[in-house]
C-alpha cells in the first residue's frame, strides 16, 4: 500500500509545471505551442524569458525538493526512489497536459539533492560543465543523467532495486532528450546564445 501511496502522491505533486503555469496564468501563452513544444526551462527561457525561465526552474526543482520531504516523513528513505520516479512521471507526462510534460531535469535534481547532496553535486557539476563547453544546454542535461547512473550505481549504498529505480529515471530523462540527440548529432542542436 505504501509503494501505491509513494507513486500517486509524488506523481501528483510531479504534474506543477513551473513553465505551463507561468505561461498560461501570466503571460497567456501556452508554452507547448511554442519553440521546441516542451513544458521545461530552456524553452521557458527561449520562449517566456530569462525570468520566466528562472522561475521554472525553481518551481520544477522545489517539486522534486518537495517530493523528497513528504515521502521521507511518511514512509522513510527506502521510498525516495520510488518517489523521485513518480515526481518524474508526473513533470514528464502531466494528465492536465495530455501527458505532454517536460524532460524532469529540475526535479530529479531536486529531489537527488536532498536525498544526498554529495552524490548529486557531483551529477550537477557535469551537468554545468557539459553545458558550458559544449554550449548545449542539452549535451548537459544528457552527461547529467548519465552520471546519475554511473555514480548511484558505483557510489551509493542503496539497495539493488532503488539503484535500479533510479537508473530508470535517469534512463526516461536519457530518452526523453532523443529528439536533441537527433539535431546533435546532424548539428543543428541549438547552442547557448541562439547559435547551431
Amino acid at each position: 500500500m505504501n509503494h501505491v501511496l509513494t507513486l500517486l502522491i509524488s506523481y501528483f505533486v510531479g504534474t506543477i509545471s513551473g513553465s505551463y503555469i507561468i505561461g498560461n496564468i501570466f503571460l497567456n501563452k501556452d508554452i507547448r505551442k511554442y519553440g521546441s513544444g516542451n513544458a521545461g526551462t530552456t524553452n521557458a527561457m527561449r520562449v517566456l524569458g530569462k525570468k520566466a525561465g528562472v522561475l521554472t526552474f525553481a518551481i520544477d526543482f522545489l517539486k522534486g525538493a518537495l517530493v523528497t520531504i513528504i515521502i521521507r516523513k511518511l514512509f522513510g528513505n527506502e521510498f525516495f526512489p520510488l518517489g523521485i520516479f513518480g515526481a518524474v512521471l508526473g513533470h514528464d507526462f502531466p494528465f492536465y497536459m495530455n501527458f505532454k510534460g517536460g524532460k524532469g531535469v529540475a526535479t530529479t535534481l531536486g529531489a537527488l539533492a536532498l536525498f544526498n547532496f554529495p552524490l548529486t553535486l557531483i551529477c550537477y557539476i557535469v551537468w554545468v560543465l557539459g553545458t558550458v563547453l559544449t554550449k548545449m544546454v542539452s549535451v548537459g542535461s544528457i552527461l547529467f543523467f548519465i552520471s546519475i547512473i554511473i555514480v548511484y550505481s558505483f557510489m551509493s549504498d542503496l539497495s539493488i532495486s532503488n539503484i535500479l529505480i533510479i537508473d530508470i529515471v535517469a534512463i526516461i530523462g536519457i530518452i526523453r532528450h532523443k529528439d536533441n540527440i537527433k539535431r546533435i548529432i546532424s548539428g543543428n542542436e541549438n547552442k547557448i546564445g541562439g547559435k547551431k
